[in-house]
């Protein structure tokens, strides 16, 4: 079955829904050493036509049934294996992203590649390094495979190319498997100078007030904390040492980092990454910060920088 990239991608696996491999998925094409018997079959067969030899008859049948018996063998290699995106990695602008993916179904003696392609370049054999996984698992098996960024912003991942061409090499067995999930590509930071102006202390007052000891926030456990502020249920809970910040823990101002900060108004993709830039800085001294965009304000909390980073992909 040889298909155009439009019918690669119409028929791609929706592997979103943890749908198995099946026989309408699959995608076959002889390789170099196939089309080479495929070359000795027809020459026997012309050779017996022409000469009544009986030995050139048998001999094209012969390679006739193997190859049949090689094809079966590559679509059991493919048929009923089912994939599940778990994780996606967290990625900066030209990065290259990781997807881990969980295989299930039967996987013993399974020699498979794996390789992420763009639609424009589905018809290109030569695109994409693939990756080769043995597998040899009775259910599941988990792999990390990765993928290009060129861009900020939110992606859609790659279709999902994979194929055998066990286990005699005469064919190529594969299908394309693609997913409604979405990649934020955070802003590749850039190193530079800047000078904080006055429009960006709109937060110079932003002071906590003093004499509550209501909790605000829980930050990152940091060498040297106070150990009776560690949140302990927080720990018990999820692992992870978290300090408690009360209102009078700090009395002083976080740090502004706003978009006010450079008046020649850069463009946004530059903007986004000198603002990444300081985020990340700030993340790792534990500067309190406050971060200033021209239609949001993140304030001091929890998962600070995640929301940081998301919006200024998506400015």
């Amino acid at each position: 079955m040889w298909w155009s990239a439009k019918q690669a991608e119409d028929l791609a696996v929706d592997w979103t829904e943890n749908t198995p491999i099946r026989w309408r998925h699959l995608r076959i094409r002889p390789t170099a050493l196939g089309y080479g018997m495929i070359g000795i079959a027809l020459a026997s067969w012309i050779l017996a036509l022409n000469y009544e030899i009986n030995l050139a008859y048998g001999l094209a049948f012969w390679i006739l049934a193997f190859s049949i018996w090689a094809m079966l063998q590559g679509i059991l290699q493919l048929y009923g294996v089912s994939l599940h995106l778990t994780e996606l990695s967290e990625t900066f602008a030209g990065d290259t992203a990781y997807a881990t993916l969980n295989l299930q179904g039967n996987l013993r003696h399974r020699r498979l590649y794996f390789r992420f392609r763009l639609p424009e370049n589905l018809e290109n054999e030569e695109t994409g390094q693939p990756e080769l996984q043995l597998l040899n698992s009775q259910h599941q098996q988990s792999i990390t495979l990765p993928f290009p960024t060129t861009r900020r912003g939110m992606m859609s991942l790659p279709i999902l190319q994979i194929y055998t061409h066990a286990p005699y090499a005469l064919l190529s067995v594969g299908a394309f498997l693609q997913t409604d999930w979405r990649l934020i590509v955070y802003p590749q930071p850039v190193a530079h100078p800047f000078t904080p102006h006055g429009a960006s202390s709109s937060h110079a007052e932003y002071q906590i007030q003093k004499g509550s000891d209501d909790i605000a926030y829980l930050s990152e456990y940091v060498q040297g904390d106070n150990l009776k502020k560690v949140a302990w249920k927080q720990y018990a809970k999820s692992g992870q040492l978290m300090s408690k910040q009360s209102e009078n823990s700090t009395g002083f101002s976080p740090d502004t980092i706003s978009w006010k900060d450079y008046p020649e108004n850069p463009h946004t993709d530059a903007l986004s990454s000198y603002l990444c830039e300081r985020v990340l800085q700030a993340e790792e001294t534990h500067q309190p910060y406050v971060l200033e965009l021209p239609y949001e304000t993140i304030e001091r909390q929890n998962g600070q920088r995640r929301k940081a980073l998301v919006a200024l992909s998506l400015l």
